[in-house]
Order: structure tokens, then C-alpha cells, then sequence
């Protein structure tokens, strides 16, 4: 895959008929008094619902509650219309910026221009190009919003549906007359539609929206836009098939789900599969249930082989950090760290570790976790450094990114070519999307002097970026010379022989 591609290949299925950015109107294209009734129509009532919940007396009864909450729910209607209004204007307007300029002028002033300019052409990016300032829009609207840039990528989308192709729900929406959910539902079933089809739904739907319940809505709009769709169902599930794909995401307690996006008949030919070997297990002292049975025939499959196959070469694998010291103290509530994954018990890390080919020692900091140094008896430093910031940063140092290590590179917090130096404390962990923000699109990264990384967007959105090891903020400092005292805990024999503190002998103090 070439670094073009990287940068802008998409496998975002959803579409709008709304014009291109750029050339869609915002209320600020024609003059101060269209835009200032914009605003008070999104913000004036919010203020007035807010003033009436601040004004409101206690809830004494359930029907008092219950007012309240409506009047609560209203008010998170016209918070989420707002926000979908002012993300679309600001996206369109980053747009018309750099489109009329020819240049990222309006941004902050960068300060080696050309280097910039050599690494758009290294990275094959072109800053004024519309994907461009999507991507970099929506990383920047994740910052402002603290939330990952997938989220703001979908509310981005919501957004202009809203602001630009369903006027009227966001209109109602903004009243606090429908729920986000059922905005969102309008704009997901206006896809494909042509404009007159969009505003027949809206006319059909939003009556009801008012006292419907979300999955109601939700209902109609998809059998609606069935019926209103311009291309047969058959061409359209062909199209869909091409979309096919596996993804995955963590969950709570060492847990993680697999998604599989397929044909309809693959998914029944699996569950049927798996449901008819689970239903021949007879053994009667095995205390699984059917859900547990059923996935671990998918697991054996996968994993070991199945049926009568000698399974996939390619286990696992996971760098595990064990913190020796923390587990002396409290081993109940000791807790590992699984790279690509976070914290795990330390029993599941010592059962992962027991059959490890080889170890490699990490030193923590005891108080803030963070990681601070990597044996180096086996590697060139080059190798130990990239040790030390795999198990540093565990993962792309951007902010809210959690592409791990393994696909992310060494990159320079200042730059190698106007003296920035090799080390811990001018390297960090970047994935190759990043790396082009920070090189091509004037994104900022300054090395602070406890560990953190501060990061500024070309609009001036700030975000301070910690290392991924660290645990305890309150005491994270990797540069002062003296850290503050342990929290005070029982030090038995085994802990003070870990942390190498013993006490003189009768004979030493004689």
C-alpha cells in the first residue's frame, strides 16, 4: 500500500446528496443579522430550558421527577442540535478557508514552511485537498469534544445531514421536539435518497417523531427508505458484500469482541454450524453453558484447528508487564499490563508468561507507573530505545489514538534535521496518519518536562497527551530528581529485598 493510500483510503459506505464542502451555505455567508438569528434560534431556547430547570424546586414525587426528566431531555435535544450546527459551519468554513487562500494561512504560522511543504510531498498529501482538512478537521473537533476521532468522525457526518440535507429535523431537534437518536435515524435512512425523497420522509416521520418512541421511528424510517431507494435491493446487498470486513475492540475485565460484517446467509451458515456441534455435547460433567460451549467451538476452530487440522501458526503474541513490586504488596489488587490491550489480573499474566520463549525486564516507576527504562543487555541501543517507548507509550502518542505499538513508528518530537536528539525525551510513538498531521499539516507536539507531550492543532485546540504506562497522574514526574514518598504500606521481608532496604544486623550496629 503506497503512503497515499494510507492517508486516503476510505471504507466509509455512507452518503448524502448534499453538495461538496465548500460550496454549501452557512449562515455567515450572508450577513450579521441572518447569523445572529441563527444563534439566538439555537442557543436562546437553551438558555430559557436551562433557566427553567435552575428555577425548578426539588423533586418531592415521582410525577415531579418525571417532568424533570422530560424537561432534561429536551434540553440534551437542543445541546445535540446546536453542536451538530456549529461542527457543520466550522468544517465548511476550514473549507472555504484554505480554498480561497490557496494556502493554510488562517491557521497558526508554522515554522519551517518548506519542511512542511517537503513532507506533504513525501507523505502525497495536499493540505488544501477536501479529505485532507476533513481528516485533520475531525481530529481537531475530537479534541475540542474529548472524544475519539471515529466518534467525531460520525457526529461529523450527522452534522451535515442535519445542517445541510434535513433542515427540518434539525429544526425540531433545536425545540427539543424529537430525540438525537431519531435525528440520527432520519439522516442514517436518508442515504442514497435524492433531496424531494429526504423531505417526503421528513414530512411523514417527524409528526410522529414527537411521541414515537426511538425504535418506532426507527422502524418506519427504514421500511420508508426501502420503498424510496433508486437502486433494487439485490444490487444494493452486492455492493455491501464488497464492504465485508473483521474488527475488533476491548472491553472491560480482559475482554474483547470480534465483529464479523458479512452476507446474511454466511452469518446463519456459522451460527447453524456452531449451534449443531454445541447441541452433540453430551458430557455430563461439563459445566459450561450453551453461550460458553458455542464459543469456544469458535475459538478451537480458529485457533487450535477444527475439525482434525493442526490449527494456525499464529498465536498470539503479547509483551506482558508484570509490576513485581506492586504484586509483593497487594497481590489481589495487583494488575498486569497485556500490550494492545491495557490491564489484565496478574494470574492471567503469569499464565501468558509461563510460556514465554524469552523475557525481557521493564522497569516502572512503583508510584506513577509510568515506564522508565528496558534491560539492555541483549539489544544495540537503537532496539532498547524502541523497547523502552513500546512499553512507554504502549500505544500512538496522538491524542485519543490507540493504535498500538506495533504499527506505529519513532518519530522525532523535534526534528532530527534542526538538531532534535535521539532519546527518551524528544521520541515518542506515532502511526503513520499521525506522523503525516504532525509533519504535513502544522499539527504541534512539544515534549513537556514530566513525560507528557502538549499537542496544538492548526486551530489552536490544545490537549496534553500522557504515556500510555502511566497509572497514577497525582505522582507522575519522570524528570524530578526526588519522588515523592510510597503510600505507606506494610513492608515485609519480601518487599524491602525487591526494593533492596534492610535492615543493619545486631553485629553491623555493634
Amino acid at each position: 500500500m503506497s503512503k497515499r493510500e494510507v492517508f486516503h483510503s476510505s471504507d466509509d459506505p455512507r452518503r448524502l446528496h448534499i453538495g461538496p464542502p465548500g460550496t454549501r451555505a452557512t449562515p455567515g455567508d450572508f450577513d450579521h443579522w441572518a447569523a445572529t438569528l441563527d444563534q439566538d434560534n439555537l442557543f436562546a431556547q437553551i438558555a430559557a430550558t436551562g433557566r427553567q430547570l435552575y428555577e425548578r424546586p426539588p423533586a418531592t414525587s415521582t410525577d415531579q421527577g418525571l417532568d424533570t426528566l422530560k424537561i432534561i431531555s429536551r434540553l440534551r435535544s437542543m445541546l445535540d442540535a446546536a453542536e451538530a450546527a456549529v461542527m457543520a459551519d466550522s468544517f465548511e468554513q476550514a473549507v472555504k478557508a484554505t480554498s480561497e487562500q490557496g494556502t493554510q494561512e488562517s491557521l497558526i504560522e508554522i515554522s519551517d514552511s518548506a519542511a512542511q511543504e517537503q513532507s506533504s510531498r513525501y507523505y502525497g498529501v495536499d493540505p488544501s485537498e477536501e479529505a485532507v482538512i476533513r481528516s485533520s478537521f475531525v481530529a481537531e473537533a475530537a479534541m475540542a469534544l474529548r472524544t475519539s476521532e471515529a466518534n467525531a468522525r460520525d457526529r461529523l457526518f450527522i452534522a451535515e445531514g442535519l445542517r445541510h440535507l434535513c433542515p427540518e429535523t434539525l429544526e425540531e431537534l433545536s425545540r427539543g421536539e424529537i430525540t438525537t437518536r431519531t435525528a440520527q435515524e432520519i439522516v442514517r435512512q436518508s442515504q442514497d435518497l435524492e433531496p424531494e425523497d429526504v423531505r417526503h420522509m421528513q414530512q411523514t416521520l417527524l409528526p410522529i417523531a414527537r411521541t414515537a418512541t426511538d425504535a418506532a421511528l426507527a422502524h418506519r424510517a427504514r421500511k420508508i427508505h426501502e420503498r424510496l431507494h433508486p437502486r433494487p435491493i439485490e444490487e444494493r446487498h452486492k455492493k455491501s458484500a464488497e464492504d465485508r470486513k473483521v474488527t475488533y475492540w476491548n472491553e472491560p475485565n480482559g475482554m474483547s469482541v470480534i465483529q464479523l460484517f458479512m452476507p446474511a446467509e454466511n452469518t446463519l451458515s456459522i451460527i447453524n454450524t456452531v449451534n449443531w456441534h454445541a447441541s452433540q455435547h453430551d458430557d455430563p460433567e461439563d459445566e459450561r453453558t450453551e453461550q460458553q460451549r458455542r464459543l469456544d467451538i469458535i475459538c478451537d476452530a480458529l485457533i487450535d484447528g477444527w475439525p482434525a487440522t493442526k490449527g494456525t501458526p499464529l498465536k498470539a503474541r503479547v509483551a506482558v508487564t508484570i509490576p513485581a513490586l506492586e504484586m509483593l504488596i497487594d497481590p489481589k489488587r495487583a494488575l498486569a499490563d497485556l500490550e494492545g490491550y491495557g490491564p489484565i489480573p496478574i494470574g492471567t499474566a503469569l499464565r501468558i508468561a509461563k510460556d514465554a520463549p524469552s523475557f525481557m525486564k521493564v522497569l516502572t516507576d512503583p508510584w506513577s507507573g509510568a515506564v522508565i527504562d528496558v534491560g539492555r543487555e541483549k539489544y544495540r541501543p537503537s532496539k532498547a530505545l524502541r523497547d523502552l517507548l513500546r512499553n512507554r507509550d504502549i500505544c500512538c502518542r496522538f491524542p485519543g489514538c490507540n493504535r498500538p505499538a506495533e504499527t506505529s513508528e519513532i518519530d522525532h518530537i523535534e526534528a532530527w534535521e534542526t538538531g532534535g536528539h535521539t532519546s527518551r525525551t524528544n521520541t515518542h510513538l506515532l502511526c503513520k496518519r499521525h506522523q503525516m498531521f504532525k509533519h504535513a499539516l502544522g499539527w504541534q507536539a512539544t515534549y513537556l518536562p514530566d513525560g507528557s507531550v502538549n499537542w496544538r492543532s492548526p486551530h489552536g485546540v490544545v490537549c496534553i497527551e500522557l504515556p500510555g504506562s502511566v497509572t497514577n497522574v497525582q505522582n507522575f514526574d519522570c524528570e524530578k530528581e526526588q519522588t515523592p514518598m510510597l503510600p505507606t504500606v506494610a513492608l515485609n521481608e519480601r518487599v524491602r529485598k525487591v526494593l533492596g532496604w534492610f535492615e543493619p544486623t545486631d553485629q553491623e550496629t555493634g
